[in-house]
């Protein structure tokens, strides 16, 4: 399930073959930095980014097309290990010692419906912003300049397509939905490990862990419910009757309304105590999953599946 990484290599760790790396890039070009005199190279190997400095390497770019023809298929634990042992090869050094700096973590998921109508389906998360840029494309980004921490849904297909990237045959046309978890910076902190190399990327116990990680991550969203057909037999009192209106309401309503609705708040300092935001969409989302008034939509049933599906092939 990884795709794209950056990783760093110490020149110690690649050891006497250093000034060589470059002759095995598919395509190189040097340059001189002007105010310290530093030469650095900059090439590409098999789609990856290789860029040679005096203190190390670095090397970014999907590992399922460097291993395959594109990226439809993500790694898994095996295939990332074989990445990282043809990558050794084309390069001459272990690469799997390498410190992994940033990674993408996901797969995609064949559905019965367009993606837009499974990402209409999902509200708000702890932690991190939602952002709905195009019908396709859904972000959960946490806060801060540095972006550590990204949840991604998106239509593989028409992805690919905007790239110009060959769809295989057999989803040609079909509703493919890809989701994935972006880790950018401060991976041991992040994912609260002593370190992470290429080869802890295939350790089991890891990649146990990112698939935990994957699947808490989407289970942690919350989703629009569908308001029960026998609500109205609920409704005994005036507060029952404004709790079955305001659920139904809300799990009919855009989105990204109520997330404009909440930034307008916070925009204008409508609370003095920041935590007065929080209970507010709490109390939101409270009512509009009651219970006794609403159940699981069928399209986040479909999704739901498919994520403990993974789990349990792990």
């Amino acid at each position: 399930m990884y795709d794209k990484l950056r990783m760093w290599n110490d020149r110690v760790m690649v050891g006497n073959n250093y000034p060589a790396i470059v002759n095995y890039l598919d395509t190189a070009k040097t340059q001189i930095d002007q105010r310290t005199g530093e030469i650095k190279t900059f090439g590409s190997l098999h789609g990856l980014n290789v860029a040679i400095h005096e203190s190390g390497l670095s090397i970014t770019g999907s590992l399922p097309k460097f291993l395959y023809p594109d990226n439809i298929f993500p790694l898994n634990r095996k295939s990332t290990k074989e990445a990282f042992e043809k990558l050794s090869d084309c390069l001459h050094f272990p690469t799997d010692k390498a410190k992994i700096i940033s990674l993408e973590f996901g797969t995609h998921f064949l559905m019965s419906k367009p993606v837009s109508a499974y990402l209409d389906m999902l509200k708000e998360t702890s932690h991190l912003k939602r952002c709905r840029y195009e019908a396709d494309t859904l972000y959960y980004r946490s806060n801060g300049r540095q972006k550590l921490k990204t949840i991604y849904f998106y239509d593989k297909v028409k992805e690919a397509e905007k790239r110009g990237v060959n769809i295989p045959e057999c989803y040609v046309n079909s509703n493919l939905l890809r989701y994935e978890m972006r880790y950018k910076g401060h991976l041991p902190q992040q994912l609260k490990e002593p370190e992470i190399t290429g080869k802890t990327l295939s350790d089991e116990a890891f990649y146990r862990k990112m698939v935990k990680l994957y699947s808490d991550a989407y289970f942690a969203i919350d989703k629009v419910k569908t308001v029960k057909t026998n609500s109205m037999n609920k409704i005994n009192t005036v507060s029952d009757a404004f709790e079955v209106l305001v659920a139904r309401l809300i799990n009919q309503s855009d989105q990204d309304q109520i997330t404009a609705f909440m930034d307008e708040l916070k925009q204008n300092q409508v609370f003095d105590d920041p935590k007065y935001y929080t209970r507010l969409k709490k109390k939101l989302s409270d009512i509009a999953g009651k219970a006794d008034v609403t159940e699981t939509n069928s399209l986040i049933k479909e999704l739901d599946n498919e994520i403990k599906n993974i789990s349990v092939y792990v």
